[in-house]
């Protein structure tokens, strides 16, 4: 019996606190829409030292300056909270409404319609720059909490940069429900850098000690400020100085790692283009000027097989266009090929001159082809499966969908050279190579295997399409970005050398993201022409050169 009356005082309790808590709320949206600025004051001060997440939408409304009145609207005193302004059928501006409080949610008229009226018919609930002031640290302290990821991320990187002491109880709270990693340190050290001005040296040298051991980048300029200002206490200074060199060594080591990641990202690229190039320049002699434009049809498969796949399968599938479109990729942009070699190449062959101009008339046909049918710009959306990245070090992280380029083209570069040296066509491909008469007696279809050739280097350029459309927008051009440096990548690697393709694709993309930063993106692309030009004056084989007719791929 004592139980049951102590469940009942218990729910009472809860229910004369919740209608307490109502009608305080009440009271508050009442001073909103008095139009007093005194009492306006007073509401949004009670409002944001209640630390209530129940009124983030209103806050947040009040600091946008998107809260007004309505004066048909009996309902939370009239106060309502503007949408997007739009336009309707006789050109005049209405806003759709929404509600302030618990949530914002869409209000509805008698037909279920979100209720849109004329700017005219409402009145702005004024709050100036000492109001705004009141609210943003409680939309700060809020930011910490919600379930979205990234506006977790930014508020806890804000509040140590704009945040106060007063602010700590908040950031430790949040803390203690913080289940991402990444996230969490990045409150740690915002917590640290808050502490820093504390009253108490034990707190500033604990907080010194904390910002060396999460090792972020964001505490180095903080430290410093800490040494250069009036810190009285010689142990705290001693131990930052200890701590900014710690700092300073370790980003220096993770820039490095960075950018050897970035140069290496860019080399893949550079490799995946180059390995189709490789075959059809190295192995068959031919200037594919529009090798570019097959990179570009890759691209477009993938985008008209993303469309198609999201018009069809439910929404949870989406993201199986990208596996559907990597055999299309290869097979559509390799049909082309091997049409574009029956029709024109194959009457081309050994008149280099003739090759280059009639594949660079290709390439513009191909180009404003697409531009007719796609548009100047479009973009295939990432797969869920390869956005984000992973976090290597603080403020480090490496993306994954460069990652999965760079799986990709050791896969590929693993199955040409399974296919060079274990099937039939390979040691063909290779004999044609070595002596064309030679093979040709001995019964080996010489224009057979040419064609093939040229459809397996578009085909790989199609499956390059396919992977840039996961760090890029789709256009019409954007072969013409890469074919440069792809010719570049196999000759310095050595003409028909698949070991020197890669080998110079990856440096030459490490050497040019070395570069960038000390010369500037342009000029460091033309330090890196140089460098090649004085490369190849010393070695014009390149960096493998054939040594003789024995000699294999």
């Amino acid at each position: 019996m004592g139980q049951k009356c102590l469940k009942v005082l218990v729910i009472c309790t809860i229910l004369v606190g919740s209608a307490g808590a109502e009608a305080w709320d009440e009271e508050q949206l009442a001073r909103l829409a008095s139009g007093d600025d005194g009492a306006i004051k007073g509401a949004v001060e009670g409002l944001a030292e209640r630390y209530d997440q129940v009124h983030y939408a209103l806050m947040q409304g009040l600091f946008k300056g998107e809260v007004y009145r309505w004066g048909e609207r009996e309902a939370q005193h009239g106060l309502v909270i503007i949408g997007d302004e739009e336009m309707d059928d006789y050109g005049d501006s209405i806003v759709p409404l929404f509600t302030v409080y618990p949530e914002r949610e869409p209000i509805l008229d008698e037909g279920g319609e979100q209720v849109r009226i004329s700017l005219y018919d409402i009145e702005e609930v004024e709050t100036g720059r000492v109001i705004r002031a009141l609210i943003q640290p409680y939309l700060m302290q809020m930011d910490l909490i919600p379930p979205l990821t990234t506006k977790r991320r930014i508020a806890a990187e804000n509040i140590g940069n704009k945040g106060s002491a007063g602010d700590i109880p908040a950031l430790l709270r949040s803390l203690e429900g913080e289940a991402d990693g990444s996230i969490r340190r990045l409150k740690r050290v915002s917590l640290a850098k808050l502490q820093l001005v504390d009253m108490e040296a034990e707190v500033r040298l604990r907080a010194v000690g904390e910002l060396e051991v999460l090792r972020s980048p964001l505490a180095i300029p903080v430290l410093k400020a800490l040494l250069q200002g009036d810190e009285p206490d010689a142990r705290i200074r001693a131990r930052a100085v200890v701590a900014l060199q710690s700092l300073e060594r370790f980003s220096s080591l993770m820039q490095v790692v960075q950018t050897v990641f970035i140069g290496l990202s860019l080399g893949s690229i550079l490799v995946l283009m180059s390995l189709g190039l490789a075959i059809i320049f190295g192995q068959m002699g031919v200037i594919n000027m529009a090798h570019g434009e097959f990179m570009m049809i890759g691209a477009y498969t993938t985008f008209v097989v993303q469309n198609l796949c999201l018009a069809v399968l439910p929404p949870a599938y989406g993201d199986l266009f990208f596996a559907f479109s990597f055999p299309l990729a290869f097979l559509v942009a390799g049909g082309f090929g091997l049409l574009l070699e029956a029709l024109v190449i194959r009457r081309l062959y050994s008149r280099p001159l003739e090759s280059l101009l009639a594949t660079w008339g290709i390439s513009l046909i191909l180009i404003q082809g697409a531009r007719s049918l796609f548009g100047d710009l479009t973009a295939v959306k990432l797969p869920q499966l390869l956005s984000g990245g992973w976090e290597m070090a603080p403020q480090v992280v490496l993306p994954y969908n460069r990652m999965f380029i760079m799986a990709l083209v050791a896969a590929i570069v693993g199955a040409l050279l399974a296919l060079f040296f274990r099937t039939r066509f390979g040691l063909k491909l290779r004999a044609t190579t070595q002596n064309r008469e030679m093979s040709a007696c001995v019964g080996v279809p010489v224009r057979r295997v040419d064609a093939m050739a040229f459809a397996l280097g578009t085909g790989i350029a199609g499956v390059a399409g396919w992977a840039m459309t996961l760090v890029g927008n789709v256009v019409p051009n954007m072969g013409q970005t890469y074919i440069v440096d792809s010719f570049l990548v196999v000759v310095t690697g050595g003409v028909g050398k698949l070991l020197g393709t890669i080998s110079a694709g990856l440096g030459i993309g490490i050497f040019n993201k070395i570069l960038e930063p000390l010369f500037e993106a342009v000029y460091g692309k033309v330090i890196l022409l140089g460098l090649i030009i004085l490369f190849l004056q010393s070695r014009p084989t390149g960096l493998f050169p054939a040594k003789g007719r024995s000699e294999e791929l």
